[in-house]
């Protein structure tokens, strides 16, 4: 799926190798959000950075208008 952020946020990031990073810049844009296999989403900054979310957290996000959903 693609979600566009409507304002820069800043987030809890994770790296590939799921080793937590310190809170990473996601600037407005658009990014490539996946379901994972234990049921979390994430929105991919970069190839190794991520930042993982709960539905109730995705959902919560989408009703501030942080994030629209761009492409299912």
């Amino acid at each position: 799926m693609h979600i566009k952020i409507t304002k820069s946020l800043v987030l809890s990031g994770q790296l590939h190798s799921l080793e937590t990073i310190p809170e990473t810049l996601f600037p407005e844009g658009e990014y490539l959000a996946n379901l994972t296999p234990d049921g979390k989403i994430e929105v991919i900054n970069t190839k190794p950075i991520k930042a993982l979310f709960s539905f109730s957290q995705f959902r919560e996000k989408i009703s501030q208008g942080d994030f629209i959903v761009v492409e299912a």
